[in-house]
């Protein structure tokens, strides 16, 4: 039979490709191996011993740089709020020599993905969630990861976020100083933090301006044109209906411009409708979108850099990376 001959003086590419991981696991195993799994530990420490690897031994220098991979996990690609931030994250991830791979959860279960694919994941080296909380930290233990908008105090870890709460309080205060007292909310997924927070901007800007709240101006949506469109036709059901409305994000402000004006009701003369996020096609509607604009590209470009420092084995200088939004007033508010 023919022995096989391995090199004698073999490196982490070595053993990355014979115990079929990255380079970054293999790195992982000799410096934080309490961030990889048992399973993948006992592998790639085979197969260094097969080898004849010994971590204490220099890198030889690369010719080439190494470029990490970055899995990108975002709640709906379809959804053009999210376009601006992944632009954000590939711009600045082709400077940085970062492989982006972009993976879509609008339709599936993010538990689920991580525990049939476990071991692909740990094929990357980073993870940058969009708009989705975080998986639990026993799983997030097995890699570096950073949260784009969906900051909460039940993680622990970096979010480059907005301050939704104040954002949303200046946007309804915007609303009562030009005369509005009628003033309804259209949230979106009640599970979600930044949801959370803007509903209660709303009812701060109410409650210090000495506004009663009616509960039947609160409708929940679900981010999506054709929720904007139903929360018209039930808010113009009641009596007396709103004068404006504040929804928490632009595509159902759009659907419930959309459905008002089908109604015959004048905007803004007889509504006024303010939204969230600032989307390209907001600038664009008739009457072009009143919006809280936030930093879309900036979010992106900022969570890189973030996990960047992660992926390197550093300690960021913050968790919490606060980004300043601004209010954009157009015509469909007085």
């Amino acid at each position: 039979m023919k022995s096989i001959s391995y090199p004698a003086s073999a490196t982490m590419k070595d053993v990355a490709i014979y115990a079929g991981v990255s380079t970054a696991t293999v790195s992982r195993v000799f410096t934080a191996p309490e961030k990889v799994s048992t399973k993948t530990r006992l592998r790639v420490e085979s197969a260094a011993q097969t080898l004849g690897y010994s971590s204490n031994a220099p890198l030889p220098r690369l010719a080439t740089p190494y470029w990490r991979r970055v899995l990108v996990i975002i709640a709906d690609i379809t959804n053009s709020f999210y376009c601006d931030i992944i632009r954000g994250i590939e711009t600045h991830a082709s400077q940085q020599y970062c492989l982006i791979t972009l993976l879509d959860c609008a339709h599936q279960s993010i538990e689920r993905y991580f525990t049939q694919f476990r071991s692909g994941v740990e094929s990357y080296d980073g993870l940058i969630f969009v708009g989705l909380p975080p998986i639990d930290s026993e799983k997030s233990a097995l890699i570096p990861m950073v949260v784009i908008n969906e900051y909460s105090s039940d993680h622990a870890f970096p979010t480059v976020h907005i301050d939704n709460l104040t954002a949303s309080y200046e946007a309804v205060k915007h609303l009562i100083m030009r005369g509005h007292q009628r003033i309804a909310c259209l949230t979106g997924p009640e599970e979600l933090a930044v949801c959370q927070y803007r509903r209660q901007g709303y009812l701060q800007a109410l409650q210090r301006h000495n506004i009663p709240l009616n509960p039947y101006y609160l409708a929940r949506g679900d981010f999506s044109f054709v929720s904007g469109i139903a929360a018209i036709d039930r808010f113009f059901h009641l009596n007396p209906a709103p004068d404006a409305i504040f929804c928490h994000n632009d595509k159902m402000a759009l659907g419930a411009m959309y459905r008002a004006k089908q109604l015959g009701v004048a905007i803004p003369k007889q509504l006024s409708i303010i939204g969230f996020d600032d989307i390209e096609e907001s600038q664009y509607a008739d009457p072009p979108l009143s919006t809280v604009s936030q930093p879309k590209v900036i979010q992106g470009k900022t969570a890189l850099t973030v996990l960047i420092t992660l992926m390197e084995g550093k300690s960021p200088a913050t968790r919490s990376h606060l980004l300043a939004t601004e209010l954009i007033l157009r015509q469909s508010t007085r």
